[in-house]
């Protein structure tokens, strides 16, 4: 098992890299909630009910999304819950999101809303002095 924070520091690790890394850091209740959908209009998160479903959803991600990086801005834990910042770098273009958590008793996540922008993340970080 691992707790809140381990999952919270290997969550970028997976994006960018590694998505069987959820079987690991997600609760067997797991959901993710995006904001967005993808290029063509589908929502296939919105099937993601098992961390397995959501490491078969990544190894998708990353056919789909090469080269694409995300980087940690700030992010902070408190018990139950947490928040993550975060850039994106896709082809040069940088933009920026939140992604909020709930944890399960063991710290693997069990809830997470994810929200992108138009902007880097970076910028708004420096502004409020983090």
């Amino acid at each position: 098992m691992t707790d809140s924070t381990n999952a919270l520091d290997l969550w970028l690790t997976m994006w960018n890299s590694d998505g069987a890394l959820a079987r690991r850091i997600c609760a067997d209740d797991f959901r993710i909630h995006f904001a967005v959908t993808e290029p063509d209009g589908s929502t296939p998160a919105d099937e993601i009910r098992t961390a397995d479903d959501f490491a078969r959803y990544l190894d998708w991600w990353h056919e789909q999304n090469p080269g694409v990086v995300f980087t940690r801005i700030a992010d902070a834990v408190d018990g139950e819950h947490g928040r993550l910042l975060w850039d994106v770098d896709a082809g040069g273009k940088r933009a920026g999101g939140v992604d909020v958590f709930d944890f399960a008793a063991d710290g693997r996540i069990r809830r997470v809303w994810s929200v992108g922008g138009q902007r880097s993340m970076r910028s708004a970080s420096d502004r409020l002095g983090e």
